[in-house]
């Protein structure tokens, strides 16, 4: 602002000199002619040779900035003269005293003396347009922003009116002063700021920056795109305006171009905060390439730049769970887990040990996530289907130990809605592989006695041959023929394969599944590996 009045008192005082010496008794020659001021008319607007002495020594003052000096110069003239001063002289001595008191920071005294100045009406009218102008511009400088829009809207139609060129910082200070306002006035603040734009030689931060603000409290979102697009290769730097033009892109459903605003920024070193990388991470998701995502994750991590807290390591392994990079989510997923107060992370863990095939491991991160508690419903249906899952998948081929764990969970599944179909079918199955497993056995021990009766007879039999050749019995066979007898006598002793009866009626062993059992009970489930 100070560089206005400054150049508006270099201008005067060149003004000043010219008339001394050529005794013009027209306007000044900085006042621009038009028809307003043909049709004004006005007084005389001359300064006398006095008058005109004492400014221009007052104007090397103020060239020298000896502002201090030039103030009581001023305040001498008119406290010695004033009274003797023709209306233009005393408007002009004001003015000029207004641009001195700009320069020593006092706004209300300046601004009361070019209040006088217009006061006095001793101006050419253009002058006195253009202290209205000057005038609106303190009143902003100093919050008065009511003010300063009704003299800066008076200022605009007087110009317009006589032709003269409306300036683009006064559009951008009207726009400013609706904005400033309580209530803010983004309405009105729209068509200035706009002008101001167009007006302008040159691009300037702060009237795009405003504009931007004016389009987001408006929604004018297409619009804002078109500034923000302007904004970021005027001024590629600045960090804020390629995030803000991410999420206007967002806003309208454009999420590509919002993805890709936001990539470039982070490949130029312009995004540093959490909040920031955690929503292009999430956006490599959303585009289906969550491999450089959770690269990028787990860089940031490492250097410090986002935090290892439980919602980010759940981030970084569904990150590596969608790439398919299992061996690296379950030590991220385990991490969050065991920070974790309940059994939802645990639960998650076990799904992806399972799906790696990491059986033994799945089913401890099952039996945790039962045993924390925490699970919705469904979940905790799943939980159990999961876990008898584990636990079959470990069984070998004669293993009814596991067999009976396995179908106890999925017994405890058929509790919960959403597992008890698939809960069944697995117990059909495993009911199955029980019976088949003990129908094996009986066959077998079947023809092993069918075996041991047709050995034993022919025994009998090549006993009665050699009786009948008496032959000598040959020690070696009678041996071998004890031993078979001995083993034949064990196996029939030892009867059918023993199983039990389940309360179903099928071949399965017995266990109490009326109620549900504790997970823990098979293997420790609080030290998850």
């Amino acid at each position: 602002m100070r560089g206005n009045y400054r150049n508006l008192c270099l201008t005067a005082a060149a003004s000043v000199s010219a008339l001394l010496m050529t005794g013009v008794t027209t306007a000044p020659a900085y006042a621009q002619q038009s028809q307003c001021d043909a049709e004004e008319g006005g007084p005389s607007a001359t300064l006398s040779p006095r008058i005109g002495l004492a400014i221009q020594d007052l104007y090397v003052m103020m060239q020298e900035e000896r502002w201090a000096e030039a103030l009581a110069g001023f305040n001498e003239l008119i406290a010695n003269r004033g009274d003797g001063m023709s209306a233009y002289e005393r408007s002009t001595v004001l003015e000029l005293r207004a641009n001195v008191k700009v320069n020593m920071d006092n706004y209300r005294g300046a601004l009361q003396d070019m209040q006088a100045a217009l006061n006095a009406n001793g101006l050419p009218p253009s002058r006195n347009n253009q202290l209205r102008y000057f005038i609106a511009q303190l009143n902003f400088q100093m919050e008065d922003y009511q003010t300063a829009i009704s003299g800066l809207n008076q200022w605009i139609r007087t110009a317009q009116q006589c032709g003269v060129s409306v300036d683009p910082n006064a559009y951008y200070l009207l726009g400013a002063a609706y904005v400033s306002i309580n209530p803010p006035n983004y309405n009105a603040a729209e068509s200035p700021i706009e002008q101001a734009l167009a007006g302008s030689t040159e691009s300037r931060k702060n009237y795009y920056d405003l504009a931007n603000l004016v389009y987001s409290e408006l929604r004018r979102t297409t619009k804002r795109i078109d500034l923000l697009e302007r904004m970021i290769n005027l001024w590629p730097g600045e960090k804020s305006y390629w995030t803000q033009l991410s999420g206007a892109y967002s806003q309208t459903n454009r999420d590509r171009e919002a993805f890709s605003v936001l990539e470039v920024a982070y490949r130029a070193g312009l995004l540093d905060s959490e909040s920031e990388i955690i929503t292009l991470v999430q956006y490599y998701s959303f585009f289906e390439n969550p491999y450089r995502g959770a690269v990028m994750l787990d860089r940031e991590m490492n250097a410090g730049n986002v935090d290892r807290d439980q919602d980010n390591l759940i981030l970084l392994s569904q990150l590596w769970s969608q790439a398919r990079e299992h061996k690296r989510s379950i030590p991220i997923l385990r991490e969050a887990a065991r920070a974790s107060g309940d059994g939802e992370l645990f639960y998650r863990l076990g799904q992806v040990l399972l799906a790696d095939e990491q059986y033994s491991a799945a089913q401890t991160a099952l039996q945790n996530a039962l045993n924390r508690g925490g699970l919705e419903s469904n979940d905790t249906g799943d939980a159990w289907l999961l876990l008898g899952t584990a636990r079959f998948s470990q069984a070998g081929p004669s293993d009814t130990g596991r067999w009976r764990s396995a179908r106890q969970a999925f017994r405890n599944a058929q509790r919960y809605r959403n597992a008890a179909q698939r809960a069944s079918e697995w117990i059909a199955y495993i009911n199955a592989v029980e019976n088949t497993y003990w129908d094996g056995l009986d066959l077998d021990y079947q023809q092993r006695m069918e075996e041991c009766v047709a050995d034993i007879a022919r025994f009998e039999r090549d006993r009665r041959i050699r009786d009948l050749q008496n032959r000598e019995d040959d020690p070696a066979e009678l041996q071998r023929e004890q031993e078979r007898i001995a083993e034949c006598e064990a196996l029939e002793a030892s009867g059918l394969p023993s199983r039990q009866r389940n309360s179903s009626g099928g071949d399965a062993s017995s266990e109490d599944d009326n109620q549900e059992s504790a997970p823990a009970e098979d293997e420790s489930a609080t030290n998850e590996e």
